[in-house]
C-alpha cells in the first residue's frame, strides 16, 4: 500500500492513549498549539481529551472479526485505483452497525477509499481512508451530503459522533447524508506507528523552558528518524493533501458538490479545501475557527480569556482570579514548590514558574478545565500544590510524546513571518509568555519536515457560503479568529455562542445551535445570531472532585 498499516499492537496502543473526541478511551489532551494537548477535567461527556480527572473519550465499538473482515474485503474491492483518464470506480458502502455510547446502535454504512499518498504522484503509493456514512433520515434528497472533519489534527471523524455530541449529528442527518471521514493518518485511515521514544522530565526539578526545548527537539528528531526508517512518508501528512482527499471522496461518490462541517483543526482543513476546491463545495460550517495562519495562537488571547473568566468566577466566590494567577507565578518565580498529585497516586513533582504558566494557559482552553482553575490557584496560593501538580504532570507527559500525523501536519501548516513576529511580540506582554504555544514554533525549526509555504497561509476570499460558530469563552479557537476571517467571505454568517468554550456546550448548550447548523446546511435562510449557554459553575472545594 506504500504507507504503514496499523498493526493490532498499534491499534491497542492507540486505543489506550490516543482515542480522541478527537479520540477515544480516556485520552487527556486536546491540541493547544502544535503538538501540545490540553488536559480536560472530566467533561460531562465521554469526550476524550487525554486519565481520570481529565478527559473522557468516546470508544469505537470493537468489531466481530469475521464481520469486519468481510466488510474490509468488500471495501477494498470497491476502492480501486484511478482508471485511465482520471475516472474512478464508484465508492460502494457496506452495512455497518455503529454502536454509540449512550445513544444505541445506529444503522450506518462503511467504505474505504484509496487516495494517492501524494496527490502530485497519482500513480504512486496509495493510502486507504475510512468513511462511515450516516444515511439521511429526512430531507428532500437534493441537499449536498455533509462531510464532517474532526479536530486535532489527529481526531477521528467517526469517533466524534459516538459520544454525547451524537444528537447534533442526528439532527443534521434529518436533512441529508453525513459522511464521517477519518482523515489520513487517523483511526482506520492508515495511522503511522507510535514512536518508541519519549522524553521524561525529572519530577525533582522544575521545568526550565530552554532546557526543555532542547530535549524535546532531540526527541522529535529521534522519532522522525524512527518513522522514516519504518517507511512512513511524513511529507504525505499535510493539510493540503487531506484537502485533496476530500475532493477525491466527492468524485468517488459521483457527487456534484459536498458541504463541509469542521470543528477546531477540522475548520483549518475545511478552509484549505475552500481554497483548493471551492467550486466543489455547497456550504461550509466552521465550529471554533482556525484560519490558514492560525496554527500558532496569539498569546494575549489567554490573558483576555482569564479576564473574562475572572468576571464569571465572582459569582462562585472567586473575587480576584487574575490576581491569584499573578501571585502564584510570582511565588514560583522566587521559589519552586512541590505538590503531590492525587491523580497520579500521590506522585510528587517540583513545580516552577514555567510549569505553572503551561498549566494555567492550557487549563483556560475548555470548560472542564476552566471549572478547576480558580480552585487550583486558590489552593496554590495557600501553599497546597496538589491540584496544580496533577496538571503539571499531565502537561509534562504529553510534551514528551510525539505522534507522526499531528507533528507533520502542524509543522507543514506553520506560520507566516508576520504571524510569528506578532506571536513573539505578544508573548513579551502576556502573563504566560509563550506557554500557550510551547514548544512551537521553535520546535519546528530544523526538523526537516515539509512547510506548505505562505501561499497556503495567505488571506482567503471566497463566495462559498460559510457559517462561523464561535464561543465567547473558547481558549483554543477564540472568537477573534472568526471575526478576522469573515470579511473574506461574501456569504459569511455568524453564530455567536455566549458563554461557550471549546467544549460540549459549543454543540449542546442551546437547542438553537443544532437548528441553526441544520437550517444553514439545508440552504434555508440564516441570519447572524447570538445564543446563550449556561455559564460555567466553578469547583469551590476539592471534595467536589
Amino acid at each position: 500500500m506504500g504507507a504503514v498499516r496499523r498493526t493490532r499492537a498499534n491499534r491497542t496502543a492507540y486505543r489506550r492513549r490516543c482515542w480522541h473526541p478527537r479520540r477515544r478511551p480516556p485520552d487527556l489532551f486536546e491540541r493547544s498549539a502544535g503538538l501540545v494537548h490540553v488536559p480536560i477535567l472530566c467533561p460531562p461527556e465521554s469526550a476524550m481529551s487525554r486519565k481520570s480527572l481529565l478527559v473522557l473519550g468516546q470508544r469505537r465499538p470493537f468489531f466481530h472479526r469475521a464481520g469486519r473482515l468481510a466488510a474490509m474485503c468488500i471495501a477494498l474491492a470497491c476502492a480501486a485505483p484511478a482508471l485511465a483518464g482520471g475516472a474512478r470506480t464508484p465508492l460502494v458502502f457496506s452495512p455497518y452497525a455503529m454502536e454509540t455510547k449512550g445513544n444505541g446502535t445506529i444503522a450506518a454504512e462503511e467504505a474505504f477509499l484509496e487516495v494517492p499518498r501524494r496527490h502530485s504522484e497519482p500513480d504512486g503509493p496509495r493510502i486507504r481512508l475510512r468513511v462511515v456514512r450516516l444515511p439521511a433520515t429526512g430531507g428532500n434528497g437534493r441537499i449536498a451530503p455533509v462531510v464532517y472533519l474532526a479536530g486535532g489534527p489527529g481526531g477521528s471523524g467517526f469517533g466524534t459522533a459516538l459520544g454525547p455530541r451524537w444528537p447534533v449529528f442526528d439532527r443534521i442527518r434529518r436533512e441529508t447524508d453525513v459522511l464521517l471521514l477519518d482523515q489520513r493518518g487517523t483511526d482506520f485511515s492508515e495511522m503511522p506507528p507510535e514512536c518508541s521514544q519519549a522524553h521524561r522530565f525529572d519530577d525533582a526539578q522544575p521545568l526550565q523552558r530552554d532546557t526543555a526545548l532542547v530535549a524535546l527537539r532531540a526527541t522529535a528528531l529521534g522519532c522522525i528518524a524512527e518513522w522514516r526508517k519504518s517507511g512512513v512518508d511524513l511529507a504525505a501528512y499535510t493539510t493540503a493533501e487531506s484537502a485533496d482527499d476530500i475532493e477525491d471522496l466527492r468524485r468517488a461518490m459521483g457527487l456534484k458538490r459536498v458541504s463541509l462541517w469542521g470543528m477546531s483543526y477540522g475548520t483549518h482543513l475545511a478552509l484549505a479545501t475552500v481554497r483548493r476546491h471551492g467550486t466543489s463545495l455547497e456550504r461550509v460550517v466552521l465550529m471554533g475557527s482556525e484560519g490558514p495562519d492560525d496554527t500558532i495562537k496569539l498569546p494575549l488571547a489567554a490573558d483576555r480569556l482569564l479576564a473574562d473568566l475572572a468576571v464569571v468566577a465572582r459569582k462562585d466566590g472567586f473575587d480576584d482570579l487574575q490576581g491569584s494567577a499573578r501571585r502564584v507565578l510570582e511565588v514560583l518565580r522566587r521559589q519552586p514548590g512541590q505538590g503531590a498529585s492525587p491523580m497520579h497516586d500521590g506522585r510528587k513533582v517540583v513545580i516552577g514558574e514555567y510549569d505553572a504558566k503551561l498549566a494555567i494557559a492550557i487549563a483556560l482552553g475548555r470548560r472542564a478545565s476552566q471549572r478547576m482553575l480558580p480552585l487550583m490557584l486558590r489552593e496554590a496560593e495557600s501553599g497546597d500544590y496538589s491540584l496544580l501538580a496533577g496538571f503539571v504532570l499531565m502537561v509534562r507527559e504529553e510534551l514528551g510524546r510525539f505522534r507522526a500525523m499531528p507533528l507533520a501536519m502542524d509543522v507543514a501548516s506553520g506560520q507566516s513571518p508576520q504571524r510569528r513576529a506578532l506571536v513573539e511580540a505578544q508573548a513579551r506582554e502576556s502573563l504566560f509568555g509563550d506557554a500557550l504555544n510551547f514548544p512551537f514554533p521553535e520546535l519546528a525549526d530544523g526538523l526537516g519536515l515539509v512547510d506548505l509555504g505562505d501561499a497556503f497561509r495567505a488571506p482567503l476570499r471566497s463566495e462559498v457560503p460559510v457559517l462561523f460558530v464561535s464561543g465567547t469563552l473558547d481558549g483554543r479557537t477564540p472568537q477573534a479568529n472568526a471575526q478576522a476571517l469573515l470579511p473574506g467571505f461574501s456569504q459569511g454568517k455568524q453564530l455567536l455562542v455566549r458563554g461557550a468554550s471549546h467544549d460540549n456546550e459549543l454543540w449542546l448548550g442551546n437547542p438553537r445551535i443544532a437548528e441553526n447548523l441544520a437550517d444553514f446546511l439545508a440552504g434555508r435562510p440564516v441570519a447572524d445570531e447570538s445564543v446563550d449557554v449556561p455559564l460555567p459553575v466553578f469547583v469551590t472545594d476539592k471534595s467536589e472532585l
